[in-house]
């Protein structure tokens, strides 16, 4: 089984070249973006900004930092997490005509392919706990804690969207690997509308019907959930992960040749 899951990462060696560039830059840009968020021009911008606009606050530009820093966070884990190109990979190689003839069970197979998401997502996230320590110690923007949160809540996305791509590439089968990507988005997406309907429904009328916009808390509440609650993310991608892979092992015994 070690073996597969080091072949499945060996399908993903342009994908992880590109990870070496990209921690190179994210780094280097936001080490940047602190020290100016902290000394130089985006500091100067901050406080212009609540000169021009009395509708902001400090917690305001404050937010603002802080989800530009989300978003530089956000970048190794995402570039390092996508296992659709193993089952691209798989199947340009036809990797499946051979793997039933291999003396490791379909479980064992379908667990490596599992394992290999939360090796990847671990990757990335100890890359961001190391870039967390390193700018918690430079700026006020975001303490560690608040880092920490954020990494756990995006590594454990990124692992729901991992295990529902391997649910629907199993369910439909090598060739439709995009079809399983726009699925699985849309499955978090309706998930979280159907979980949260109140709450949408609240911002749709407060915008739409009754015409009042966005206030300040309702704009940030997203931001300080996942700074939070990065440990509701985590169980979720658990519980998520064992029921895709229950599934992922159900079809896949039925319809042989898909992994």
């Amino acid at each position: 089984m070690k073996g597969l899951i080091i072949k499945d990462i060996m399908c993903l060696k342009k994908q992880l070249t590109t990870f070496a560039y990209i921690i190179a830059g994210v780094v280097v840009i936001s080490i940047l973006y602190v020290l100016s968020s902290r000394f130089g021009n985006l500091a100067k911008a901050g406080v212009a900004l609540l000169d021009e606009n009395n509708n902001m606050s400090q917690v305001d530009v404050k937010n603002l930092g802080s989800m530009v820093l989300v978003l530089f966070m956000l970048i190794p884990i995402v570039s390092v997490g996508d296992m659709l190109n193993v089952f691209i990979a798989d199947g340009k190689a036809g990797f499946f005509k051979v793997s039933a003839s291999l003396p490791v069970s379909m479980k064992k197979r379908m667990l490596s392919r599992f394992l290999t998401i939360y090796a990847l997502c671990g990757i990335g996230a100890v890359v961001d706990i190391i870039l967390a320590l390193v700018l918690s110690s430079i700026t006020d923007i975001m303490s560690f804690g608040s880092f920490l949160g954020i990494i756990i809540s995006c590594a454990s996305i990124l692992s729901i969207y991992s295990a529902l791509v391997i649910l629907y590439c199993v369910i439909l089968g090598y060739g439709k690997e995009q079809y399983a990507q726009v699925f699985s988005l849309l499955t978090i997406i309706l998930s979280f509308v159907i979980i949260k309907f109140q709450g949408v429904k609240s911002v749709f009328i407060r915008i739409f019907i009754e015409e009042q916009g966005f206030d300040s808390v309702t704009f940030w509440k997203p931001l300080d959930y996942f700074r939070e609650k990065g440990y509701v993310f985590l169980i979720i991608a658990l519980l998520v992960s064992a029921l895709s892979y229950g599934l992922s092992l159900y079809i896949a015994e039925r319809k042989r040749g898909v992994i």
